[in-house]
């Protein structure tokens, strides 16, 4: 699974399930930290991208 399918999976969960109060704190958390993974993906693919153009220059 994608860090994005995680993503879209667990915000789903969080939507429509009934969690305890733990789970539902777990859930965030874990939320948050696969939001801050993709973002650092997408930073980083960023960066090969623009290092993979300007070898092609």
């Amino acid at each position: 699974m994608t860090t994005i399918d995680h993503i879209n999976e667990l915000r789903a969960e969080l939507r429509s399930c009934c969690f305890t109060r733990k789970e539902r704190i777990a859930a965030e958390a874990e939320l948050a930290a696969l939001i801050a993974q993709e973002q650092a993906e997408a930073e980083q693919f960023a960066r090969d991208i623009e290092a993979f153009a300007a070898d092609l220059e």
